[in-house]
Order: C-alpha cells, then sequence, then structure tokens
C-alpha cells in the first residue's frame, strides 16, 4: 500500500485523486496537487500561467530518469507557473516561475485543462 503524507486542509472542492506508479495526483477547484514518496507539490491553479503537453524527450531532459514513470503512465505535460509551493520532511520551501514536468492521464488533464479554462474568464 503506498503511505502519502497526509495533505492539510486542501484549499477548494476535491474533483479527482489518482494513484499511479506511486505517484498521488489531486485536483480541486482551486489547487493541483503531486506526491511522490514524502514529497508534495502544490500549485494553487490561480498561479498557472500555462499548461501544454509536451514530448518526452522534453519530459525527460526534466524530470529524473528514476522518478520519470513509464511512458505508458499517461502523457508528458508542463506546467509553468509563477509560484509551486514544496513541502517535504524538512519543510516547505516557495518557488518562483517554475516549469513543473508531470504525466498525467488523459481525463485528469481534461479536467485541470476545463479548470484553468472556467477561471482565467472570471
Amino acid at each position: 500500500m503506498y503511505h502519502f503524507p497526509k495533505v492539510k486542509m486542501l484549499r477548494g472542492e476535491l474533483k479527482r485523486s489518482e494513484i499511479r506508479n506511486s505517484v498521488k495526483y489531486q485536483l480541486t477547484t482551486k489547487e493541483f496537487i503531486q506526491q511522490r514518496g514524502q514529497t508534495t507539490f502544490r500549485i494553487a491553479l490561480d498561479n498557472i500561467i500555462g499548461f501544454v503537453e509536451c514530448d518526452d524527450l522534453e519530459f525527460s531532459q526534466h524530470v529524473n530518469r528514476l522518478s520519470s514513470g513509464r511512458s505508458d503512465a499517461g502523457r508528458a505535460y508542463k506546467i509553468v507557473t509563477s509560484v509551486l509551493h514544496l513541502v517535504s520532511p524538512s519543510g516547505v520551501v516557495e518557488q518562483g516561475q517554475v516549469a513543473f514536468y508531470t504525466r498525467l492521464s488523459g481525463p485528469f488533464a481534461q479536467l485541470l485543462e476545463d479548470y484553468l479554462q472556467s477561471s482565467s474568464q472570471i
């Protein structure tokens, strides 16, 4: 069984949660959360500047080969964000102007895209 640290206080309403290849993905109406082992990446949807599918070559250049997962784990995406919060056992680090690479299932990516489009129209 997977042992992910509990995410304290999800912001927004949980819309989708997936666990694939030892990685947990959560999407709420306000943020995207990804957990690998004891590391949690939190990105507020309001801080996402760009969300695009990328090819496997670009993905592999930016992601550690050991943690990149198999190519059947979903399509590769690049999320450009103005602020990312990295939560680990040693604390929380806020990073600015980040290109975050991940693999998402088709339904998860579509839902994320839908929320990004609806939030940009408000």
